[in-house]
């Protein structure tokens, strides 16, 4: 099928600064077949974009998909008392049908407010996979494992793995994971890792997140939480690690040979009072840093524009310099830098030809774009998910003018809401 997208403000993320284009795009198949001013070739649909703006989807590095049944539940907490005692006893309680529509209702919160790519690390991942298949979104997905729940992951992270990472088609990739230094003890980390090597894929786990956790290894291992993950043999494949707040300068040494990168979780640190990650100086050392809003229940919102404000505001009050980070920097962050955490870069992240067509088309005629002095500027500090007027993956259109056209969204939040009044009554 070929897709013709007329009229663009083409923002395409290529090179060190923002440069509109005016330009058609012609989409064949799933990728970019063909980027120029005019383009007068047939296609079974043409799109006007009517000179809105035109740009890579985002690229979130750090989600939770099935803890959107969480937003606003027992707020105000510190992370610690969150998890032990409002997350984790309502987790034991989920059922097939709960890890399905939980997740089904955060594919849509993200293909609604631009996000093409998630990267997901939880439990029930079968149903969490049916889930991201049906919604049609791209992902990353990992099984998530702690001492007291090894199970059968290992063995269906090597099988996801072979069906979804040998097949270049397949918009799902698999990691391996566990869940966080605290949580997990060695032979369970060390199994982690061996699992990685032998299916030759990466590792997706939380780091660094708080003082608590920073003590707490210190204490027992006599490391920093890095130290320790070095020295089990963790950085020897590629890594996401999510949050990555209180990194000491000779962790920041270590961090610098690794493959993958830091999620910044801008909000959800915040909410929680986690710290705040230093971008800036994980970027100046060369260290990949992209953006992830961790699950709905310590973020409360899906969207990525917010965590976007969220981060620029954040290194500028962290350096107390208004010239820390620039507009376009937080959009890398969120596209193509985003895409090389996952190691997807070559496949998505800019609009070239040859790459995967996952592209967003934003609504730029509301007072919020009035006037556009600068469009990274304003992408950043003002505009919101909800001018996200529609979004393609792999060269499907999934949502046009707000509207899904192949999920039913109000039979998902009807299923949620029911979800929610069973376990959190």
């Amino acid at each position: 099928m070929k897709l013709l997208l007329k009229n663009a403000r083409l923002l395409d993320m290529v090179g060190m600064f923002p440069e509109i284009k005016e330009r058609d795009i012609l989409i064949d198949g799933n990728k970019i077949a063909e980027i120029s001013q005019v383009i007068n070739e047939s296609a079974d649909k043409i799109i006007d974009c009517n000179k809105n703006i035109v740009m890579p989807g985002f690229v979130n590095t750090h989600n939770h998909l099935a803890m959107s049944i969480f937003r606003g539940y027992k707020d105000d907490k510190s992370l610690m008392d969150w998890l032990n005692n409002a997350i984790f006893p309502i987790e034991d309680k989920f059922i097939d049908e709960d890890f399905y529509w939980n997740s089904y209702e955060s594919c849509l919160e993200l293909l609604q407010t631009g996000t093409t790519t998630c990267n997901d690390m939880y439990f029930g991942m079968k149903n969490i996979v049916k889930a991201i298949e049906d919604s049609k979104i791209r992902s990353v997905v990992s099984w998530c494992i702690t001492d007291n729940s090894i199970g059968s992951k290992p063995e269906e992270t090597i099988e996801y793995s072979e069906k979804f990472n040998n097949d270049k088609n397949s918009k799902i990739k698999v990691f391996a994971s566990f869940h966080a230094p605290y949580t997990c003890s060695p032979d369970t980390i060390k199994l982690v890792v061996d699992l990685a090597k032998k299916a030759n894929i990466g590792i997706h786990t939380h780091l660094s997140e708080t003082i608590d956790e920073e003590n707490e290894i210190k204490e027992k291992y006599g490391k920093t939480p890095t130290e320790y993950l070095r020295d089990l043999g963790v950085f020897d494949v590629p890594v996401i690690l999510a949050h990555g707040i209180h990194f000491s300068p000779s962790d920041i040494e270590i961090l610098k040979s690794i493959k993958g990168g830091i999620s910044h979780n801008p909000i959800s640190n915040c909410k929680l009072a986690s710290g705040i990650c230093d971008v800036v100086n994980l970027r100046n050392n060369g260290i990949k840093v992209g953006i992830g809003t961790d699950g709905t229940g310590s973020t409360s919102t899906l969207d990525m524009f917010e965590e976007m404000k969220t981060t620029a505001f954040l290194q500028k009050i962290n350096n107390m310099n208004p010239e820390a980070i620039k507009a376009y920097d937080i959009l890398k962050m969120a596209t193509i830098e985003g895409a090389e955490v996952l190691g997807l870069q070559d496949e998505i992240g800019t609009i070239e030809i040859g790459k995967k067509a996952d592209i967003i088309i934003i609504d730029t005629s509301g007072l919020r774009f009035t006037p556009e002095n600068d469009i990274a500027t304003t992408l950043v500090y003002s505009a919101n998910g909800s001018d996200v007027l529609t979004t393609i993956v792999d060269g499907e259109v999934l949502m046009e003018n707000r509207k899904f056209l192949y999920s039913d969204e109000e039979l998902v939040k009807k299923k949620v809401k029911e979800n929610s009044k069973r376990l959190l009554k």
